[in-house]
């Protein structure tokens, strides 16, 4: 069973690319990715990195909260944007690490 986070990503990612003119293939092809990974961002079966949420709003032409809240997201503020934009450029493990380290911040408050 799906965490309901990562299903709720996954959907909106399943509905942005249903909506869009690419296929799976095309997709993968464009980040650099395989069709299957594309296919399992999808269904929930793997969650993409930072950079490939990133890229794929760029491609999709949304902005990237769109994927990341949903249509009704609401404006980041200039420090979470700062944050997506670092952790784009951080590795997996790296962005694991970050996220470990705000979940103890977040603890604490």
């Amino acid at each position: 069973m799906l965490h309901p986070q990562i299903a709720t990503l996954a959907a909106r990612i399943r509905a942005l690319i249903e909506a869009s003119d690419f296929t799976q293939a095309e997709i993968g092809r464009a980040l650099g990715v395989d069709k299957s990974t594309v296919n399992k961002w999808m269904t929930g079966g793997r969650t993409p990195t930072m950079q490939n949420l990133i890229e794929l709003a760029e491609l999709l032409g949304v902005d990237m909260r769109e994927i990341w809240e949903g249509p009704e997201a609401i404006p980041t503020t200039p420090e979470q944007r700062l944050m997506v934009e670092q952790m784009a450029r951080m590795t997996p493990e790296q962005q694991q690490a970050f996220l470990a380290m705000a979940a103890t911040m977040v603890g604490k408050m």
